[in-house]
């Protein structure tokens, strides 16, 4: 249950520091609308250029964006730019709109806002629990609190929040249960066959699929393509037997899916920004035992 003692909206004005990118929350806020007043057109604001991001808790507000209505109803947020030609408001149908919102400056923010709306799109979806969400609510809570109290502290709440948002998008796209068909089978492919693998064609076969449209799935789907999944694999196993095994490089090289030690080497360093045998010494070197690509 929630009080209604816990509800309340927080703005901050901090000056920007002329010499560092600080990131800068305008305000932050937890609100329970049942007035049917409630209404904001993006194209009347004055308070901008601000970015919007807002969470439903319960009850169920509508976003029209692009000329299109979409329900906001529990676990659903809807990212906007201010101003912008969106609407969100409290719908005749629905009785109340709980959500949080977090509003923060567009200075030096374009690109990372850019980028989770690439990940995640206009109305991503999340769990109440979910990391993301609990991060905007710790922006709230130590706004409620006082916490707040520079621009720097603000400075690093909304790049934490940033962040996860960005890895969720991630997260989502590197389970296999949101992967189309195709690239499950394709990746399942590739994992038990890619010290054997001599290209695409084999791939695509064992998907069902065309090349090109597996391609291009497949890295819609994992951010890599088939063949770079493939690589990584490889270098992967690479990593653990330069560490744990006698084999040498020319051996390793084949071992894990290569026809000689000097292609070997010359992906193995674009993958590490080392050389097998200078990575394999350590001299100067953070001693490894395994990478984790993503």
């Amino acid at each position: 249950m929630v009080l209604k003692d816990n509800y309340g909206v927080y703005g901050y004005r901090f000056q920007e520091n002329p010499v560092l990118p600080l990131y800068q929350l305008f305000a932050v806020g937890f609100q329970d609308i049942r007035q049917q007043e409630y209404d904001w057109d993006g194209m009347k604001r004055v308070d901008g250029p601000l970015y919007l991001f807002q969470y439903t808790i319960s009850g169920r507000g509508k976003v029209e964006l692009d000329g299109h209505i979409h329900d906001v109803p529990e676990g659903t947020s809807f990212l906007v730019e201010i101003p912008g030609k969106h609407r969100y408001y409290l719908p005749q149908d629905s009785s109340h709109w709980t959500f949080y919102f977090a509003l923060f400056r567009q200075s030096h923010l374009q690109h990372l806002w850019q980028g989770i709306l690439h990940e995640l799109g206009p109305l991503p979806q999340f769990e109440p629990r979910s990391l993301a969400i609990r991060r905007l609510e710790t922006i709230y809570s130590e706004a409620r609190t006082g916490a707040i109290k520079d621009g720097y502290y603000a400075s690093s709440l909304v790049y934490s929040f940033m962040m996860e948002l960005l890895r969720s998008g991630s997260v989502q796209r590197q389970e296999r249960s949101n992967w189309p068909e195709i690239v499950r089978r394709a990746a399942d492919f590739i994992e038990l066959n890619y010290r054997v693998l001599e290209g695409l064609d084999q791939i695509a076969e064992a998907a069902g699929s065309s090349k090109y449209h597996l391609a291009r799935t497949f890295h819609q789907a994992t951010s890599f393509s088939p063949m770079a999944y493939t690589s990584k694999l490889r270098i992967e196993l690479a990593v653990k037997l330069l560490r744990s095994s006698s084999l040498s490089v020319e051996e390793i090289a084949r071992e894990v899916g290569y026809q000689n030690g000097s292609y070997f080497s010359k992906v193995f360093r674009s993958w590490t920004g080392y050389s097998p045998s200078r990575f394999r010494e350590g001299k100067e070197l953070l001693s490894i035992d395994q990478i984790v690509f993503d």
